[in-house]
């Protein structure tokens, strides 16, 4: 008999016996009888018949009793959402671990996937995973998510400030330098990029342009720099073929 609970009260009609003379009689001489209750595992019930002249034969089977229940977890975390901490590129994410319960004893909870609670998880997706496990082999899982987002912007350095210059000499323009700024950023990969005006070392109308460096990270976060370069005529014009007096 194969039996599907961990545990279960298990009833049979006892064999009978016939012989050549009388006086046969039948026993059970191994195992629980009719009607016990049986744990998990296998037990082996036999019966003897006996006849008058103390002659036997022996009867057995087996009842099986499978633990197919799997554990139960209890207290699984729901998905993790955070920014990440900062000036880092990670965040720190703690839960609480969940525990297991089953119908027999020894179960056993392991995290089987991701990082410890308390570790500093990378910026993107981390799926965590705790396996309870019981005596039986049967098993169930408890899976989420820790997912970390670079919300921090770039931060630019030595931006220039604004500049205002004279035309150069004879010239309704002036030739303008200055030094790129940098940026850095939380996360590795930050770029930046003149998208307003013209380079360094140019040649600048008179009048006020808009410079602007744009900074974008991995993550797509921006911050931008700006400043103006104005450009002063201050040369007085100059009179050609001035008639003298008399």
């Amino acid at each position: 008999l194969t039996l599907p609970l961990p545990t279960t009260t298990e009833s049979w009609t006892a064999p009978t016996a016939t012989d050549n003379c009388p006086g046969v009689s039948v026993a059970q001489t191994g195992g629980p009888p009719s009607g016990s209750t049986f744990p998990v595992g296998t037990q082996t019930i036999t019966y003897t018949a006996t006849d008058a002249c103390g002659n036997t034969a022996n009867v057995s089977f087996t009842v099986t009793v499978q633990d197919t229940q799997i554990p139960l977890i209890s207290g699984c975390p729901g998905n993790i959402s955070k920014n990440t901490d900062p000036g880092l590129c990670t965040a720190v994410a703690t839960w609480t671990p969940p525990t297991a319960s089953d119908n027999c004893p020894g179960v056993t909870i392991a995290q089987t996937a991701g990082l410890p609670p308390g570790s500093a998880f990378p910026k993107g997706v981390t799926t965590v995973t705790y396996t309870a496990t019981d005596a039986s082999g049967n098993f169930t899982t408890c899976t989420f998510t820790v997912t970390v987002t670079d919300a921090e912007l770039p931060v630019i350095l030595g931006c220039t400030s604004n500049i205002t210059t004279n035309t150069d000499p004879n010239k309704c323009t002036a030739v303008v330098t200055w030094t790129p700024p940098t940026a850095t950023d939380n996360c590795p990969g930050v770029v930046i990029t003149r998208t307003a005006g013209p380079a360094p070392g140019s040649t600048f109308n008179k009048g006020a342009t808009t410079v602007t460096y744009t900074a974008t990270d991995t993550s797509g976060n921006t911050a931008v720099c700006t400043f103006t370069v104005t450009v002063v005529d201050a040369q007085p014009p100059q009179i050609l073929n001035c008639p003298n007096p008399p």
